[in-house]
């Protein structure tokens, strides 16, 4: 795996993470408890139950999301180490925190620049061309 590769698959499962989380979240709210009173009923959205054959469902869909939450972690918590090593591996402290913000952050090259006063273009350059000279050096 390259190094860029890895980046990626880092980015990607920090993302994937945080959209579990939310989900998750979301889903705890309902899982279980009698339909709250004067609820708004809106289609696709899940809802409390009475039914304890439907809260069983419930409560597996939430343990599902876990289980899926749970993994991702351990997939990143094994990234980590050769994250850490590439970040340590990049000289330039502007462009640590470039790497940083996008790849273990989730952030867009915009909100990186407005957070460092730069422009979104001058982000993604300087962000490329990091990457770039990281695949060429061997770990």
């Amino acid at each position: 795996m390259t190094k860029r590769e890895l980046l990626e698959n880092y980015r990607m499962i920090v993302n994937e993470i945080e959209s579990l989380e939310k989900h998750s979240k979301f889903l705890n709210q309902f899982i279980g408890g009698p339909r709250p009173v004067r609820a708004v009923r809106l289609t696709g959205m899940p809802r409390g139950t009475n039914d304890p054959e439907a809260a069983m469902i419930q409560r597996a869909d939430y343990d599902d999301e876990l289980l899926a939450l749970e993994e991702k972690t351990k997939q990143l918590q094994g990234l980590l180490s050769e994250f850490e090593r590439i970040m340590e591996s990049i000289p330039d402290k502007l462009d640590a925190i470039i790497i940083r913000d996008y790849y273990a952050l989730g952030w867009t090259d915009r909100a990186i620049g407005k957070k460092l006063g730069y422009e979104k273009s001058t982000i993604w350059k300087r962000r490329n061309k990091v990457v770039k000279k990281l695949d060429q050096i061997s770990y």
